[in-house]
C-alpha cells in the first residue's frame, strides 16, 4: 500500500487485505478503493456466483501477482504415472473451503473419476504423504512453497501432469485460469524430478472502476513495476519474477490507466 500511495497524484487509499469475497464486495460497493483476491474469486464475483449475491460489476483489475498453480505430486517410485492412474488413491487436496479443493472436486467429475479424497492441512498432509498413507498431494503451490520445497529436500517426487484436456476444458470455462509451468524455479525444489505445463490462477489487485482515475491506475501500476524488488523483499514468489506478469489477463476487466501502462511496455 505504501508504494502505491506514494505513486504521483495518488495520495491515501485503502487497500483491503486477504483474499477473501468480503474484501471484493467492499470494494464493489465503495467501501475501499483497492483490494488484494485470488482471480478465480474476482472472477466469481463478477458473474455473480455464491457466495455473491449480486454481480460485483464495479470491479476492475490493476495487475497481477504471484499465481497458485495446480499440481499432481507423487513418490518418485510410485506406480502412479499419469492423471487417470489417480482413480481409487487416497489423494490429499487441502481442508475443505480452499480453491483448490472446488477445482479438484471439478477435474475429476469432468473425467468421470473416483478418488478417496483427503482434507487435512499441507503440514499433516505431507507428514502422512511420507509415511505412505496418502498416495498423492493436489495443491496449488506458488513457485516458491516452502512446505515442498522441504519436502524435496527428504523425498524423490515426481509430478504428474493434468492431461492437455483438462487444460484446454478448464480454460474454456474458466477464463481466471491461464497456462503455465510448476516449477518456475526448478533448483529449488532438490529432489523434483520433473517439471510439468499446468494451469495458474493469481491472485489480482482490484480497484473500484469510478473511485481510481486512469492516471492514478497508471501511476500505481508503473509504481509496483518499478519496485517490484520491494515487494519481493516480503514476498518471496516475486524474487526473479518476469514484470510482464503484471499484465496477466484472468477474464477480469484491466482498468484503463493500468492497459496504458502495459500497451507502453509492449505487454500488451
Amino acid at each position: 500500500a505504501q508504494i502505491l500511495e506514494k505513486a504521483p497524484g495518488v495520495g491515501s487509499v485503502t487497500l483491503v487485505p486477504g483474499g477473501g469475497a468480503a474484501n471484493i464486495v467492499a470494494v464493489d460497493v465503495g467501501k475501499a478503493e483497492l483490494g488484494i483476491t485470488l482471480s478465480s474469486s474476482a472472477r466469481d464475483g463478477l458473474e455473480g456466483k455464491p457466495p455473491y449475491k449480486t454481480k460485483t460489476e464495479n470491479i476492475v483489475q490493476l495487475f497481477a501477482l504471484q499465481a497458485f498453480k495446480i499440481v499432481v505430486i507423487v513418490p518418485e517410485n510410485s506406480p502412479i504415472k499419469t492423471f487417470a492412474d489417480l482413480q481409487g488413491r487416497r489423494v490429499n487436496t487441502g481442508p475443505k473451503g480452499f480453491s483448490i479443493v472446488e477445482i479438484a472436486d471439478q477435474i475429476f467429475k469432468m473425467e468421470n473419476m473416483k478418488v478417496n479424497m483427503q482434507y487435512l492441512q499441507i503440514g499433516q498432509a505431507i507428514d502422512q504423504f511420507k509415511d505412505g498413507n496418502i498416495d498423492a498431494l493436489m495443491y496449488s503451490p506458488s513457485d516458491r512453497f516452502a512446505a515442498f520445497m522441504d519436502l524435496a529436500q527428504t523425498r524423490n517426487i515426481r509430478l504428474v501432469p493434468l492431461p492437455e484436456r483438462i487444460i484446454e476444458a478448464m480454460l474454456k470455462a474458466d477464463p481466471s485460469f491461464y497456462r503455465t509451468e510448476w516449477p518456475a524455479y526448478p533448483d529449488s525444489y532438490k529432489g523434483l524430478s520433473n517439471r510439468i505445463p499446468t494451469l495458474g490462477y493469481p491472485n489480482i489487485i482490484i480497484a473500484h472502476k469510478d473511485k481510481i482515475s486512469e492516471q492514478q491506475a497508471y501511476e500505481m501500476t508503473k509504481a509496483v513495476a518499478a519496485n517490484l524488488d520491494r515487494v519481493a523483499a516480503v514476498e518471496p514468489d516475486l524474487k526473479d519474477w518476469d514484470l510482464k506478469n503484471l499484465a496477466t489477463e484472468v477474464g477480469v476487466p484491466i482498468h484503463p490507466g493500468s492497459m496504458r501502462y502495459f500497451k507502453e511496455r509492449g505487454w500488451r
